[in-house]
């Protein structure tokens, strides 16, 4: 199949040429600004920054979370320079996932038992013109690159690609194949494509080639331009409209905070449009609001394959649907245009659809039912995510990760992580599955997180055991705070790797090994003293980083664990032995909490300031309301859930209540002795 990328630029302003600007789409000299910037690219020639660009661009769309913590995959892709034979980015996928190495390969063969293989190939101009020059030199390139004999030289970069290829051609490889490989290439300029035929030609010709190798599935021909460039580049932020037949549309009720709803009847084909992109790929950006990610080929979604394969008539009756919340959707007749759409129910159909399509299974006779609900209210999308999701077996705290706040501490670890460690925030279950090169042990999810953050950071190890439910509704004002740096999550999770490690590895005694929380209390204070207020940002960042540090060290980091581990069997001694204290209960103790404390300070004293919480059990939380009552009392309401905590100027005389709307506060919480309900005093304005 041949497919051309149609381009108009509406707008233009500035492409480089002889160092100097010359016209191009301007969302794409943003984003590509943007791009350099964030990878410090601002003293590499515009050319080679271009190459990066369009190569990290293409591949996310291929695989989107290729970059994630991997500072590395980037500069092993971008291929170009001398002996480049054309070529400026190469990846290959097995079952989807970019491979850097025969044992990622050997990873995937492993856990799969079988092979789809994908060549990709990419040159990219910063130039307003398409070349057949460069054509032929990028085809003849990818020609030699598939051969058996090599004649063109190569560089160090392409040479350790063409070694995975013939790997991958080997014979214990290849009888695991489903089809031979797919080749994909790009060749990517600024200019408008206009279908010139000498290219088309060229690409023609080149498609034989390849073909006659035998070795090799058709090979595809992507002419990219600006316009559709940044089409790739709305792809992968989930930015994108898109236009789909329906058989029927009902208009849903009127309902505040929405702006248009409906339920649209469609087949399974028309809702493929929205699934795929342009080069056939699934748009995994689509699921980001989803409480799980696609959860694989488990008994449920096969009965929904046979569905499509065998009755495909029945599928509306069987299925629950689809749900759609989207920045706009505009009806003509029966066609909808859906801008910006994000599926936050219907996970697992969608991909099973895209699947079965991809398998040559007929959906155009599969009816769906799509709810489309157009708003820009994020508390209305996280109802509707949580409304939706009622019909399954999904638990409260799967809703929990689906906030802006956990999103946001996602790319944080992706971000921060290759300074240190990879780890990944797996805050969707499944996450990461489809990629057997993510070890397992490399993935903090929300349970693990919760409960080491309350054990760490809370300084209450005596109860971070608990269901991760119960924490995050105990503790709903103290963790995951929007107001909250990233910075100590990040440094529960890293610390809690490498202590899992060492007791995965029995170098740390398998006895304490249920103490976790408890060590790890340990570590923070022996590191960073006193912990900082959470909603300090600068107190806790620097408190925060001293434990990042100490981690780059990993022997002086077990020694550190080694040495606490002693301090906590002397803990224990004098729990049992002078306290003459139950052994068995001191777990789930705060007094033996204490005794941690207070002897980890005696022996790592850190002479750092003390900046304790001065009240215990103090609550965080954004005033939304204060005024003032008929005999001229002053009173408001906190956020808090399940329902806003009411205060009054009574319990809180210091309080200064001008302007006090908005602010965030700290406070305790009492009994009302009269009306039995929850009130807040001693509250303080935070800085």
């Amino acid at each position: 199949m041949f497919k051309y990328a149609v381009a108009i630029t509406k707008t233009a302003i500035c492409i480089f040429k002889n160092n100097k600007f010359m016209q191009v789409e301007p969302i794409i000299k943003a984003r590509f600004n943007k791009f350099r910037d964030s990878l410090e690219l601002n003293n590499i020639a515009d050319g080679l920054a271009f190459e990066r660009f369009v190569n990290h661009s293409i591949l996310s769309v291929h695989q989107p979370d290729a970059f994630n913590a991997d500072s590395e995959l980037l500069e092993c892709v971008c291929v170009g320079g001398e002996s480049d034979m054309g070529i400026d980015g190469i990846a290959i996928k097995l079952n989807g996932i970019i491979v850097r190495s025969k044992t990622d390969i050997d990873d995937i063969l492993k856990r799969f038992k079988r092979a789809t293989v994908e060549f990709i190939f990419i040159q990219s101009k910063f130039k307003p013109h398409f070349n057949k020059g460069e054509l032929n030199n990028f085809v003849d390139g990818v020609r030699d690159f598939l051969s058996d004999t090599h004649r063109f030289p190569m560089n160090e970069k392409v040479k350790f690609f063409v070694e995975l290829k013939e790997y991958l051609l080997s014979d214990d490889v290849v009888v695991m194949w489903e089809k031979n490989p797919l080749v994909r290439c790009y060749y990517v300029a600024m200019g408008k494509w206009r279908n010139a035929p000498d290219l088309i030609g060229i690409y023609e010709h080149f498609k034989q080639d390849v073909s006659a190798l035998n070795a090799f599935d058709e090979a595809e021909m992507h002419f990219v331009d600006s316009e559709n460039l940044k089409s790739i580049c709305d792809s992968i932020e989930s930015t994108f409209q898109e236009t789909i037949n329906t058989r029927h549309i009902m208009p849903l009720t009127e309902v505040s905070g929405v702006s248009n709803s409906c339920i649209a009847l469609c087949y399974a084909d028309e809702y493929l449009k929205l699934l795929k992109t342009d080069e056939d790929i699934i748009r995994k950006s689509l699921f980001d609001d989803n409480v799980r990610d696609y959860q694989g080929e488990n008994i449920v979604n096969s009965e929904i394959e046979d569905t499509i394969q065998d009755q495909p008539a029945k599928f509306i009756l069987l299925n629950n649907g689809i749900t759609v919340v989207c920045d706009d959707f505009i009806q003509n007749n029966t066609k909808l245009t859906i801008k910006n759409p994000q599926v936050v129910n219907g996970c697992q159909t969608s991909h099973v659809i895209f699947y079965a399509d991809e398998k040559g299974l007929d959906i155009s006779k599969v009816p769906l039912t799509i709810k489309f609900i157009s708003t820009d209210n994020s508390d209305i999308s996280s109802e509707i995510v949580r409304g939706t999701n009622r019909q399954n077996i999904v638990l409260d705290e799967a809703f929990e990760a689906t906030k802006k706040f956990h999103k946001d501490l996602e790319q944080f670890f992706n971000a921060i992580s290759p300074d240190y460690r990879k780890i990944y925030y797996e805050r969707r279950s499944k996450q990461y599955n489809h990629n057997p090169t993510i070890k397992q042990t490399e993935k903090i999810n929300l349970r693990i997180l919760t409960q080491y953050f309350t054990g760490m950071f809370l300084d209450l190890p005596h109860v971070s055991h608990r269901h991760e439910s119960v924490l995050l509704r105990d503790y709903q004002n103290k963790i995951y705070q929007e107001q909250h740096s990233f910075l100590p999550y990040f440094a529960v999770a890293l610390s809690f790797y490498y202590l899992e490690k060492f007791f995965r590895e029995e170098i740390l005694p398998k006895n304490i090994a249920s103490f976790k929380a408890h060590l790890l209390m340990m570590f923070r204070e022996s590191i960073s003293g006193f912990r900082p207020k959470l909603n300090s940002e600068k107190s806790v960042d620097e408190h925060s980083q001293r434990i990042l540090d100490f981690t780059k060290d990993e022997s002086n980091l077990l020694k550190r664990f080694k040495d606490l581990v002693t301090v906590f069997d002397s803990c224990k001694n004098i729990w049992v032995d002078e306290l003459h204290r139950d052994r068995d209960g001191m777990k789930d103790i705060s007094d033996f909490t204490d005794l941690l404390l207070k002897e980890t300070r005696k022996a790592f004293p850190t002479n750092l300031p003390k900046v304790v919480e001065t009240h215990e059990h103090r609550h965080i939380g954004k005033v939304v309301k204060a005024s003032i009552d008929k005999n001229g009392q002053r009173y408001g309401f906190i956020f808090r859930k399940p329902e806003n905590i009411f205060f009054h100027s009574s319990q809180n005389k210091q309080l200064n209540f001008i302007d006090l709307t908005g602010k965030l506060v700290s406070y305790k919480v009492i009994d009302d002795s009269r009306t039995g309900k929850s009130i807040a005093i001693d509250i303080e304005i935070e800085d």
